[in-house]
């Protein structure tokens, strides 16, 4: 093969090129020339002709232009021309990679960091899109999962819209509706598992007969529940998941058939369901028939969740009007619940509030999501302009190799796509990259997530992501090459830098797209500051909220739950409950215990009732949340007890029923907490009045962002404790939570009073108030890393685009200095330059982030999306790390030689 190299750097010898410039252009010609005697190989001449063929080209008249010409269908850019085979625009492709791939292999430097910015970026976005992928766009894992939804009521009479089912709404639209193919009840709650070994609590779904075939879910083994299984009174039976079925018997296939005792009372194993069975946001370890009782149905009465599955062709309107319809047939066929009248119930203005079983699951999660899909598309946005910063630099640089292909005769749409090609290749790349970081980080995003994300969706790298990957490296690929593309691949600013010599400096149009790059970047960057110093000062509003207990990791919590058929008396149950918690008080280092039914403080809300008010004759009742309490559970708590006295056991036997409310309750009706000690209230006629006897701090029952509820604390012995009060929490503050061997003192005291009841839900109270900022801190922490990774990526290109320009301008700078500018001057005035450019940026960044933050408006707590302070921080911030990043290469001024400066081109 000739020595091309030879041939070319004498015909370059009249360029006046550097040496350096020289040896990347005869490199690059030479391989065309290369190209050029293999493609005449291919059409059937022997080396030898190849050879003069390629050289006569290349020496004869108007040469380069001559040689150009047949280079513009294999070399530079190719691509197939018209009525040219489909073959040659292959071959040319080809050609264009290996190009491209030798041209960024070349420059090691440039494609590390240009392919680690872009994995930076696609990374970041493919791992929040997984999520979105797999909570919002993928349906729930049930066939035509489009047609199941949640019955979900509403009552505006009385300020109500989440609402859910009962047994009476249950048997209502089973046995009356027109749009539903099938109706369930099903309930979450826990169970106490007993017989070989400890007792334990395992999660548990109680559901009515239909719910598993309404899913279109079979069994693994054995069978589902039939209608019988569902009767009061029935034997009962259990149907295991998969994962209890392995933990409790080893997979065994004859577990079918054996019994398992379920809260006291055996149970026949009837089956196991999938292993992908997946329905509850902890997945449930058993499932056992909910057995409604029309005889016990009251309206309205609620605690269930219901789901239906739509008729083919229904609509979610048709089937709300269908509800409709119904409500009065369920307020007509079933008693009211005691403690309210017919007339209450039809204040309450019960109506439907349907919506898709998907929807509500995912309830508000959607709105978290897709602002952080939104931010980290912000992220991918800086990081192409950083690489299309990159790109302009390194493209200039090679403005003689552009200007020397369009002197050859190359077209512009050949030049622009051998441009076009490297970009993309620098996209996969990153894309590739990308993924990889993706897989890394992913099951780090799930883990810091599980308590926010539905447990029964599954969130993977499916082929959707792989291919949404490969979209936005191809897109990113694209959109930041096509800047220097546009730039600099047409032909009259090709020829433009090919007359670039000792007295021609960089003109304004030379630096505006960088520029303009920048200011994009500072704006980015600012609309992410904004909402991370948004959510950072939600944070701080929800760290200052008194939730109504004080010392939270010092309150050890449990669930202990007494079935009927464990202990089936009452007073019994209440015995117990009492011998516990002085057991519990008991151990040593333990400064009180107590209990609550219902549920813990932050985690949701309990039930709410009208009351009756004795200093109100004749006034419509209120609503209140009601809870059940023993003595010293606001001791317990750390909660003040601001007016009157605690609870006494002798309450809990006395004829004369009392009661303590809470702070803002008494305040609003009785003007203080010294007035309200005395007066009565009731639930309905039929009940007898209470007495307040106390009040006390009002406690965040709903979590940290709502207001603490009206609240009244009742003792066991209310009419209506028997049904209500069987779960409980106990309570323990003592500085011994957290060590070891505390649990286990615990777990001892009360198997001393019931040895069947399994300790569950253990937690501290510091668990649960994290666990009800977590959404909040998830999100914070999110768009903490991408804002801050936002403005590394930012003030790197501030450096990139400053320390280029000082480059370029050398010459500039060096007559300055020689006409006697003062070092200082010349760095006020890059400072100034860089500065212009961040105020008009952080300008444009603001305004975006007062109209986007309005987006995340529902994340906040606190404070609002236009806070000032917030903005200012941001600005003063960009600014000062602006002039950081920029005041590092303008140091280099100092050290500029004018003669040598002069004498650089």
């Amino acid at each position: 093969m000739p020595d091309w190299a030879e041939h070319v750097r004498a015909r370059l010898s009249s360029l006046q090129l550097s040496a350096t410039r020289e040896n990347e252009i005869v490199e690059e010609l030479s391989q065309h020339l290369e190209d050029r005697w293999r493609e005449l190989i291919a059409g059937g001449a022997t080396p030898e002709e190849a050879t003069q063929l390629t050289l006569a080209e290349f020496r004869g008249a108007d040469v380069l232009a001559k040689y150009m010409a047949p280079l513009r269908q294999a070399h530079v850019a190719p691509s197939i021309a018209p009525g040219a085979p489909a073959g040659r625009g292959l071959t040319g492709l080809s050609q264009d990679l290996r190009y491209g791939a030798r041209t960024l292999r070349k420059q090691p430097g440039f494609t590390l960091v240009a392919v680690l910015t872009m994995a930076i970026g696609i990374g970041a976005t493919t791992a929040i899109f997984s999520v979105v992928n797999g909570i919002l766009i993928k349906p729930l894992p049930f066939a035509e999962s489009d047609r199941l939804i949640a019955l979900v009521h509403q009552a505006p009479g009385v300020n109500q819209d989440e609402l859910a089912a009962s047994p009476a709404i249950y048997f209502t639209y089973r046995e009356n509706n027109r749009t539903f193919e099938s109706v369930a009840l099903w309930f979450s709650n826990t169970a106490s598992v007993t017989g070989a070994g400890d007792p334990e609590e395992v999660q548990r779904l109680e559901s009515t007969h239909e719910l598993l075939p309404l899913l279109r879910v079979t069994p693994l083994v054995g069978r589902t529940f039939f209608e019988a299984d569902d009767q009061p009174g029935s034997p009962g039976t259990v149907i295991l998941s998969y994962g209890y079925w392995h933990r409790r018997f080893g997979g065994a296939a004859a577990v079918v058939g054996k019994t398992l005792v379920v809260d006291g009372a055996p149970h026949e194993i009837i089956g196991v369901l999938p292993r992908e069975f997946r329905f509850l946001q902890q997945p449930a370890e058993i499932l056992t028939p909910a057995r409604p009782n029309r005889a016990l149905a009251f309206v309205p009465s609620i605690g269930g969740r219901g789901v239906a599955r739509l008729k083919d062709g229904v609509t979610l309107e048709q089937a709300s009007a269908d509800v409709a319809r119904m409500i009065p047939i369920l307020i007509n066929g079933f008693p009211i619940v005691p403690g309210l009248t017919r007339a209450g119930v039809e204040r309450m203005k019960l109506g439907p509030n349907l919506r898709l079983l998907k929807d509500d699951f995912i309830g508000d999660l959607d709105e978290v999501l897709w602002v952080l899909f939104g931010t980290i598309g912000m992220l991918l946005l800086i990081a192409c302009a950083n690489v299309a910063n990159l790109q302009l630099a390194r493209t200039e640089v090679r403005g003689h190799e552009l200007a020397i292909r369009t002197a050859l005769g190359a077209r512009w749409s050949r030049i622009a796509s051998s441009l076009l090609v490297e970009s993309t290749l620098l996209g996969f790349m990153g894309g590739i990259a990308g993924l990889g970081l993706t897989t890394i980080a992913l099951p780090v995003l799930l883990s810091a997530a599980a308590q926010e994300l539905p447990g029964m969706l599954e969130i993977t790298i499916d082929p959707a992501v792989v291919a949404f990957t490969f979209a936005i490296s191809l897109g990113t690929g694209l959109l930041f090459g096509l800047i220097p593309v546009v730039k600099y691949a047409r032909p009259q600013v090709a020829a433009m830098l090919g007359g670039i010599g000792r007295s021609h400096s960089p003109s304004r149009g030379h630096h505006r797209a960088r520029n303009s790059l920048v200011v994009m970047q500072v704006a980015l960057a600012a609309v992410l500051l904004v909402g991370s110093g948004l959510m950072i000062r939600t944070f701080q509003s929800l760290r200052n909220v008194d939730t109504g207990f004080t010392d939270p990791d010092r309150i050890q919590t449990l669930h202990l739950s007494m079935s009927r058929d464990t202990v089936p008396e009452f007073d019994r149950v209440i015995r117990m409950q009492k011998e516990i918690s002085d057991g519990l008080a008991a151990i040593a280092g333990v400064e009180s215990a107590a209990f609550s039914s219902r549920s813990l403080p932050l985690i949701a809300r309990g039930p709410t009732g009208p009351f009756s008010l004795e200093s109100r004759p004749g006034a419509a009742p209120v609503e209140m949340e009601f809870r059940y309490a023993s003595p010293s559970l606001f001791r317990t708590m750390g909660t003040r007890l601001v007016g009157g006295r605690d609870f006494q056991w002798t309450d809990y036997s006395s004829t004369r029923q009392v009661a303590i409310v809470s702070e803002t309750f008494a305040r609003r009706e009785w003007g203080s907490p010294a007035a309200a000690i005395g007066k009565r209230m009731r639930r309905s006629e039929k009940n007898p009045w209470l007495e307040v006897v106390g009040v006390a701090g009002d406690v965040r029952y709903r979590g940290l962002e709502r207001p603490a509820p009206d609240t009244v604390y009742l003792t066991s012995s209310e009419a209506l404790a028997p049904f209500m009060s069987r779960d409980a929490y106990f309570l323990v503050r003592s500085e011994r939570v957290g060590t070891a061997g505390f649990i286990d003192d615990l777990q001892r005291a009360i198997w001393s009073v019931n040895g069947s009841v399994p300790l569950g839900s253990v937690q501290t109270m510091g668990e649960v108030y994290r666990r009800s900022t977590a959404r909040t801190s998830l999100t914070l922490v999110l768009l903490s890393i991408t804002a801050a990774m936002a403005l590394a990526l930012g003030l790197i290109g501030i450096y990139g685009v400053i320390s280029y320009m000082l480059t370029q301008r050398t010459r500039e700078i060096g007559v300055r200095m020689a006409l006697g500018a003062r070092t200082a001057a010349l760095k006020r005035m890059v400072l100034g330059q860089v500065l212009l450019l961040v105020a008009v940026g952080v300008a444009l960044g603001l305004g975006g982030a007062a109209v986007l933050t309005r987006l995340m408006e529902s994340l906040l707590f606190g404070v609002g999306p236009l806070d000032v302070f917030t903005y200012v921080t941001v600005s003063a911030i960009l600014v000062v790390a602006s002039a950081l990043a920029a005041y590092l290469p303008v140091r280099r001024v100092t050290r500029i030689d004018p003669l040598q400066a002069l004498r650089a081109e």
